[in-house]
């Protein structure tokens, strides 16, 4: 673990332009398979400078820590940031940790016009880059104290950190669990030690992932960061593209700023924008309880954009019955057609059944054997499979990814297994499946749950708390849903119509719910 203090250069430019030319540079000579390796994905000039803006005013001694510090841009922004206010800090001292070599020298030089900057207001600047791991660094100073125990912790965090999973028996997950952080990815484990080295009353700001507001892999982290922090606001972009537009990062970003608090105020800021060009977007205030809902065990964080988003969760959580009370349970396909490959044949034969795929699937029903597609249209029927196939009958299918060009996140469809002339069908992993405790469906009951699961609001409601492409069986199950007796007759109209499209049925199904 290396640790270089920030020398005196003659050169001078301002902070923030010389990380962005630092940026763009190693930007075109980038190595795709480096950065993906690391997880590593630069904060461009207008986000650096949005992220800092965020901070409230604070004291006269400011100690910031930057986890995966890059080529300096976070740091820059924000002494940038403190510079430029009326009452500026009196001293400022930056801790900067980066695991890349290849960006010490850019890092240096950002660093270095940081010092510049303050020493033209007579604001006492120091910086330190550490050379090195941070989670094996901060997890160190957590288990032995091998900085001085008296010394103050960090009063500000910025930090834009690694996006990469953490593989279970890797070096990294094990020294986070010797301090009892289980997670399983780079980001949220930057997070939550970053947090931990805050002194109470400390400020957060950081960009990552949407990933970590709902889900089953992210629930441990949830309620940790939540019980030390409190959310002040919330800033989404809405494309997945926009953030890192140079990077070609496709997942949907969210901008967090949180205090370091026991203590809860009753209301946090929402806001959006349309790109990290234009960061100005739109900006609400809601309860807390509205993000963070006291009564769900697993602290969803849900974000609503609008007051139409507030009707649509109004909508939702008004609902009168959880999917074990409708008797119905939702499940992944067995098929994992990579350990099924002997299994699998391209098509239909007398010796095999259907195998539906997610490209068999749209909200206007099943195409199944599907022309022009690469994957297999059938598995054998045979003793090796049987664990693996569903008796036939009627289900609804859910698909588990959609693509970026999608307009919907749920897309439910009704499957006539019997119409299809088999004993059994093969549903693969990439796609979820609603039953009856293992059996099929009645069709009254499968047509009212698709059609409700196809509904705008339910799409808009998945979205507030969902911020990637995947709707696991985990998340479906926390839905509310109408009764079973409701989704009966939802069923009993749609059948009745002439022709079933998304339009019909979303009429019918906001009539037998008031939803209008």
């Amino acid at each position: 673990m290396a640790i270089a203090r920030a020398k005196a250069s003659e050169q001078t430019c301002s902070p923030l332009l010389s990380a962005e030319q630092s940026r763009k540079s190693l930007l075109q000579s980038a190595n795709a398979e480096h950065q993906s390796t690391l997880g590593q994905f630069l904060s461009p000039l207008p986000v650096a400078k949005f992220m800092a803006s965020l901070f409230a005013p604070y004291g006269d001694k400011v100690k910031l820590l930057d986890p995966g510090a890059g080529v300096g841009a976070l740091t820059a922004a924000f002494v940038e940031e403190m510079c430029s206010r009326k009452k500026h800090p009196r001293s400022i001292e930056v801790i900067a940790y980066e695991i890349d070599p290849q960006l010490q020298s850019s890092l240096e030089q950002t660093l270095m016009e940081c010092n510049r900057r303050c020493r033209e207001l007579g604001v006492e600047f120091s910086s330190t880059i550490v050379l090195g791991d941070f989670i094996e660094s901060m997890v160190a100073r957590t288990k032995y104290q091998l900085f001085d125990s008296d010394a103050p912790g960090f009063t500000h965090v910025i930090m834009n950190p690694p996006y990469k999973k953490i593989n279970i028996g890797s070096a990294t997950r094990k020294h986070l669990s010797s301090v009892g952080i289980e997670t399983s990815n780079l980001y949220t484990a930057f997070m939550l030690l970053s947090a931990n080295a805050l002194i109470d009353g400390g400020h957060f700001v950081s960009i990552t992932p949407r990933s970590f507001c709902n889900g089953p892999y992210f629930k441990t982290f949830r309620k940790a960061f939540l019980r030390s922090m409190h959310l002040d606001r919330l800033h989404v972009f809405e494309s997945r593209k926009d953030a890192f537009a140079d990077d070609s990062v496709l997942q949907e970003n969210i901008i967090v700023y949180a205090t370091k608090s026991g203590g809860r105020r009753d209301r946090v800021a929402i806001s959006t924008s349309s790109s990290a060009n234009d960061l100005k977007g739109t900006s609400r205030v809601v309860p807390y309880e509205a993000v963070v809902s006291p009564n769900d065990p697993d602290l969803f964080i849900h974000i609503a954009m609008n007051e139409e988003s507030d009707a649509v969760a109004e909508r939702i959580e008004q609902l009168p019955a959880s999917l074990n009370e409708t008797g119905l349970s939702v499940s992944t396909g067995r098929v994992v057609d990579f350990r099924a490959r002997e299994f699998l044949k391209e098509a239909p034969s007398e010796t095999t059944v259907p195998l539906l795929y997610p490209c068999n699937i749209s909200s206007s029903g099943i195409a199944w054997p599907k022309d022009k597609t690469k994957k297999p249209q059938a598995i054998s029927l045979c003793d090796g499979t049987s664990k693996l196939l569903i008796k036939a009958g009627c289900y609804v299918l859910v698909k588990r990814f959609t693509t970026k060009e999608e307009k919907r996140r749920i897309v439910a469809a009704v499957l006539h297994a019997d119409a299809l002339g088999c004993e059994a069908i093969g549903i693969e992993n990439h796609l979820n499946y609603y039953h009856c405790q293992g059996d099929p469906l009645d069709k009254d009951l499968a047509y009212g749950l698709s059609a409700y699961l196809n509904t705008v609001t339910v799409d808009s409601f998945f979205r507030q708390f969902n911020g990637h492409t995947q709707v696991n069986a985990t998340d479906l199950r926390k839905l509310k849903y109408p009764t079973r007796d409701r989704l009966v007759a939802i069923g009993g109209r749609v059948r009745r119509l002439k022709e079933i499209d998304l339009v019909a049925t979303e009429a019918i199904v906001g009539e037998e719910l008031n939803w209008h």
